[in-house]
């Protein structure tokens, strides 16, 4: 039985579901064990070592969401050349794709090793998380190429309509992850660096996995392992996609390190609040995140097979899920805040300050979802323009809120959490005007 879907016919509704929903919960695990990641780091080696790796997330973010990005916007040419029923193109895009991302890769991550430090300084660091934040994040950063080689086979599975494999490697990730953490601090004692080396080895073992299985179960991974070469046009149709949405990505949580500049001025108790219901909203998103790349899956296709009103469809489909679930987020985080909280944390103040935080921002979980939904849709209609210019209204969202609003003095610190609900609404509302605009139906390659 083939694990592919061809979403070009059939109910949108369904589709999507049936494709999201085994992808929500493979992603669900995996950032239910990436949290128990951050609840080992908080409990077994201490409140300082939580914050000090919840200083580095959106910092490491901006480089590794800008490999990601380009991996991503890779999958989506592969998802149009497969919608048009391209099987040379499909395997072309596919070996190009690869080979542009993992020298990208490379790139970055010298980049970032060297960038490492002077960053978190400036960043005002307090003094007491700086030695671990750049011991965890220069590990991290070092492995990127290790993340991405991991993640490149998913994109491309996912591309392809199968989004039930990924999931089991996922699972095999998330679950080597933690064995190997619990390893790394109480047997060998590494401390947080421990926790970046056991990550890296646990994406490595399954990204090694998953790309044997796709190259043996499909045609076109073996075709293009064996036999597509390097084509200069393909690459170019590659740049103009995933470049730009690399820079979406990274875009994306560039604003979010300017947020976490102002953070780190108020003091540790506050880091760890802001890194706790970080962790919590990375959690309730993966069903926006699934859904969001089941409508990039399906817009894809069916750009490449010349259907762009089955598009609206699928987004109205997608709309009506998102409404549901965030709703039901709205209801649990009102009545089950502090008991969620109090699972990262022992830390009275920081589950304090969580609490309020994440009572701000669950109220706007729907315009959340919605950018989400309609950031995929777009990137997978090949809308490049769109990619650049979302992310820049990211950063000014960011950087104008959290300044007018911190300095507000009946808001002040409560500020920063306003500041990422307005920039949802913002981004939201973005994707809303081009959408309607149109221009994204004439953005395909194929």
């Amino acid at each position: 039985m083939s694990t592919q879907t061809n979403m070009t016919k059939g109910s949108p509704l369904k589709l999507l579901l049936c494709f999201a929903i085994p992808l929500m919960f493979g992603t669900i695990f995996q950032q239910s064990f990436i949290i128990a990641d951050r609840i080992i780091v908080g409990h077994l080696i201490g409140a300082d070592a939580f914050s000090s790796v919840g200083v580095t997330g959106s910092v490491s973010m901006v480089f590794t969401s800008l490999c990601l990005g380009i991996a991503i916007g890779s999958g989506i040419v592969v998802s149009q050349f497969y919608g048009a029923k391209d099987e040379e193109g499909t395997a072309l895009a596919i070996r190009n794709g690869t080979m542009i991302t993992i020298l990208s890769t490379l790139m970055i991550s010298i980049l970032a090793l060297l960038v490492t430090k002077p960053i978190l300084l400036l960043l005002n660091t307090p003094a007491s998380l700086l030695e671990d934040s750049i011991n965890y994040m220069s590990i991290s950063l070092g492995g990127l190429v290790v993340v991405i080689l991991y993640y490149i086979p998913f994109s491309v599975l996912r591309s392809l309509g199968d989004a039930k494999t990924p999931i089991i490697f996922l699972v095999v990730c998330s679950i080597l992850n933690i064995a190997f953490d619990l390893v790394f601090i109480l047997i060998f004692h590494t401390g947080v660096e421990g926790t970046a080396i056991a990550s890296l080895l646990a994406q490595g073992i399954a990204g090694i996995l998953c790309f044997i299985y796709a190259i043996r179960k499909y045609s076109c991974f073996e075709t293009a392992l064996k036999k597509a070469k390097f084509d200069k046009a393909m690459a170019k149709q590659i740049f103009r996609i995933c470049i730009p949405m690399g820079f979406q990505y990274s875009f994306i949580y560039l604003s979010t390190t300017i947020l976490q500049w102002v953070i780190n001025g108020y003091g540790t108790s506050m880091i760890g609040a802001f890194t706790a219901t970080s962790q919590i909203e990375s959690l309730i998103q993966q069903p926006f995140t699934a859904l969001g790349t089941a409508i990039a899956t399906y817009t894809g296709q069916n750009i490449g097979a010349g259907n762009t009103e089955r598009i609206r469809q699928g987004l109205v489909a997608a709309l009506k899920i998102c409404l549901v679930y965030s709703l039901i987020l709205v209801l649990v985080f009102r009545g089950f805040g502090r008991i969620v909280m109090n699972i990262f944390v022992s830390d009275t103040c920081i589950i304090d300050n969580a609490v309020k935080g994440i009572h701000i921002t669950s109220t706007f979980f729907l315009a959340l979802g919605m950018g989400q939904i309609l950031r995929y849709l777009l990137n997978g209609a090949g809308d490049s323009a769109y990619s650049m210019v979302n992310g820049i209204v990211e950063i000014v969202c960011r950087l104008v809120f959290v300044f007018l609003l911190t300095n507000i003095s009946f808001i002040g610190q409560w500020g920063i959490w306003w500041t990422t609900a307005f920039t949802w609404s913002c981004t939201a509302l973005f994707g809303i005007c081009r959408f309607i605009g149109g221009k994204w139906k004439d953005k395909g390659i194929v």
